[in-house]
C-alpha cells in the first residue's frame, strides 16, 4: 500500500504565542555553531541542541529538514501530543525561533510522514559536501556555492531518507543527492542556466524604392 504525503503550512500565531511566552527568539544573539558542512564537532553540537529544542526521545521529524551554517529549519511531532506538529527555525542572527504551529492537511497518515532524527548519520555530512564539491569542480561549475543549507529529505512513498543540495554556479547549476549513512553522492545532475538574450533587431525588406 502506497504511503501518502501530507501537506503542511506553518501558522504564525503571534498573539497566542506571545501570551504563552514562547515563540520568537530565545533572546540570545547567536554567532553560529561553526562550519555545519565540514566540522563534525559543530554538527553534533547543533544536532544535540535540535534534540533539546524538539524534546522527546526519539525526535520524529516531519518530511524534511534544512541543515547548514546559516539556516536550520525542521518540524517535529509533539512528543506530548502526537497529533500535533510544530516548526523550529534557527539563523545566526536570530538564534532559535519556535515552536510555531504547523497546520496539516491531506489524506495521509502522520506516522507515514515522520522519520527518526537518529536515522541520519550526521558524521556523513562532511563526506557528502566534499564529494558534491569535487563533482562540481569536475563538471566545470565555476564559483560553486551550496548556499546556506542542505536538506535531509524523506521520501514518503518509498520510506527512504537522502541528503540533497543545490549547487549554484556562474554558468551552470547542479542538484546532488547522497546516502544519509555514508555521505556518498548517489546522483549528480548538472543543469545549464537559462540566459535571457535580447531580441534580435528587426530586418526590413522592400522591393523597389523605400
Amino acid at each position: 500500500m502506497l504511503k501518502k504525503s501530507m501537506a503542511a503550512v506553518v501558522m504564525v500565531m503571534v498573539f497566542a504565542l506571545a501570551l504563552a511566552g514562547c515563540g520568537g527568539s530565545d533572546g540570545v544573539m547567536s554567532k553560529g555553531y561553526g562550519d555545519l558542512f565540514r566540522d563534525k564537532a559543530a554538527i553534533n553540537k547543533a544536532v544535540t541542541e535540535i534534540k533539546a529544542k524538539g524534546g522527546g526521545t526519539p525526535l520524529m521529524i516531519f518530511q524534511s529538514m534544512h541543515f547548514g551554517p546559516e539556516f536550520i529549519n525542521f518540524s517535529r511531532q509533539d512528543p506530548k501530543n502526537k497529533e500535533n506538529v510544530d516548526n523550529f527555525v534557527w539563523t545566526p542572527n536570530t538564534g532559535w525561533q519556535g515552536p510555531k504551529i504547523v497546520k496539516l492537511s491531506g489524506g495521509g497518515k502522520l506516522e507515514d510522514n515522520l522519520f527518526n532524527i537518529d536515522d541520519v548519520n550526521w558524521d556523513a555530512i562532511p563526506v557528502f559536501i566534499a564529494e558534491t564539491e569535487k563533482l562540481a569542480k569536475e563538471n566545470g561549475i565555476e564559483k560553486a556555492s551550496l548556499g546556506s543549507s542542505i536538506m535531509i529529505n524523506f521520501n514518503v512513498r518509498k520510506q527512504t531518507l537522502s541528503f540533497s543540495a543545490t549547487v549554484k554556479g556562474e554558468r551552470k547549476d547542479a542538484y546532488s543527492t547522497g546516502d544519509v549513512q555514508t555521505g556518498k553522492v548517489t546522483n549528480f545532475r548538472v543543469k545549464k542556466k537559462k540566459i535571457n538574450l535580447p531580441l534580435k533587431a528587426g530586418l526590413f525588406f522592400c522591393r523597389g524604392s523605400c
